[in-house]
């Protein structure tokens, strides 16, 4: 639409015009009393005479700097003000230029915004409206990280006051805390708190409490704690859940085997404050002896002989591996003796002669210097046989 110097009906259609043009970023136009200010871009198109385009910033001044115009001021005028002014320099040179404008980006500062800091994942300044809360600025932080102290929310208002707000109780309840409403220029910080842990007990390798970020699952914190020791009974590891009564327990065993690692009822996600405990087993045999270490030793299903002399050290140096006893109670209860000759054994690798062992075995390595005339199989193991028992 063409202007002229005298104004006249062209301003008044041009008003309703630019009502149509003007728009916020948003898409949505601001409305007819909005003011410009310090920030905001501006983009002016003129007609016919295009090279008169620009797009141009409010300098902290207040003011814009135009060909032809030079500085005019733009920081609280309305916008048909501001094409007014805008129209009426430009006329200085130019014949009825057709001036149209839009806002192009509002000034950011001059938009409500409040700062979040401390325990979350993308600290920063945020925009806010009315009614704007502090679940969701902190939604828009991107949420607390896992040591975030959320019992202890600290809010500064630009009168200097402070508030510390509870958001964990108010997650749990549901209350009114989540909707602390927000002022412009709140300063908020979400302190770091202690990282959460879960309690490993028992037969571990580093029994106490193990720190857990995110997804963590029960393989897991049993690798940090160091693994099982050699005594425990994976069959029976219990677990225990504040807010649960009770505990449940656990076979690990298909875990450790690496056949169930996926399966999420037994390699469980854990919560903060869990505890874990891992049993010893009462799988166990006995090595006594000529062996370099006399022991009770745990045993897996699928352990033998060897397997149990092997966990002794061996032999020492007056151990009489051929004439090795075995003793195992009997469908009734009591001992029997089996002889095995551990030096052919381990010469031959004969597997029927590398017996599967069972708990409550007692694997005895006698002394080579007896005399082999007086220490028959039963003279050998007579004095085992109370041992046997208190061993039982």
């Amino acid at each position: 639409m063409a202007l002229t110097k005298r104004g006249g009906t062209g301003c008044l259609v041009l008003a309703a015009v630019l009502m149509v043009l003007v728009g916020a970023p948003s898409g949505a136009a601001p409305p007819a009393d909005y003011r410009f200010a310090a920030g905001d871009v501006i983009e002016v198109t003129v007609t016919p005479q295009k090279d008169f385009g620009r797009t141009v910033t409010v300098q902290p001044d207040g003011k814009i700097s135009y060909p032809v115009v030079g500085q005019l001021q733009a920081a609280g005028c309305t916008i048909q003000e501001f094409v007014t002014a805008l129209r009426e320099g430009l006329g200085r040179e130019l014949v009825d230029p057709e001036v149209t404008v839009s806002l192009k980006e509002i000034n950011k500062r001059a938009l409500p915004r409040v700062s979040l800091l401390g325990a979350v994942r993308s600290p920063g300044v945020f925009e806010i409206k009315d009614g704007s809360t502090l679940a969701e600025v902190l939604a828009q932080a991107g949420g607390p990280v896992a040591t975030a102290d959320l019992r202890h929310v600290i809010i500064t208002r630009a009168d200097r006051s402070v508030t510390t707000v509870n958001m964990e109780q108010a997650g749990r309840r549901g209350g009114l805390e989540t909707n602390v409403a927000l002022h412009a220029d709140d300063f908020i910080v979400i302190p770091e708190g202690a990282a959460p842990t879960v309690l490993v007990l028992g037969e571990v390798a580093k029994p106490g409490p193990v720190a857990i970020q995110g997804e963590v699952r029960l393989l897991d914190v049993l690798s940090q704690a160091g693994g099982p020791t050699t005594k425990a009974d994976l069959h029976r590891v219990t677990l225990a859940r504040p807010g649960t009564t009770g505990s449940r327990t656990i076979d690990m065993q298909p875990l450790l085997a690496g056949k169930a690692t996926t399966d999420s009822e037994l390699n469980l996600v854990l919560q903060p404050g869990d505890t874990i405990v891992i049993a010893e087993t009462t799988e166990q045999i006995y090595v006594l002896g000529r062996v370099a270490r006399q022991d009770t030793y745990p045993i897996k299903p699928t352990d033998r002989v060897l397997d149990a002399f092997t966990k002794a050290g061996g032999a020492g140096a007056d151990g009489d591996l051929s004439r090795v006893v075995l003793l195992r109670r009997d469908s009734n209860g009591q001992p029997q003796p089996k002889s095995i000759d551990l030096k052919k054994l381990m010469q031959t690798g004969n597997p029927a002669d590398n017996v599967l062992l069972r708990p409550g075995d007692v694997l005895f390595v006698p002394d080579k210097k007896l005399r082999r005339s007086s220490l028959d199989l039963m003279n050998l193991i007579y004095p085992l046989t109370g041992l046997f028992g208190l061993l039982h």
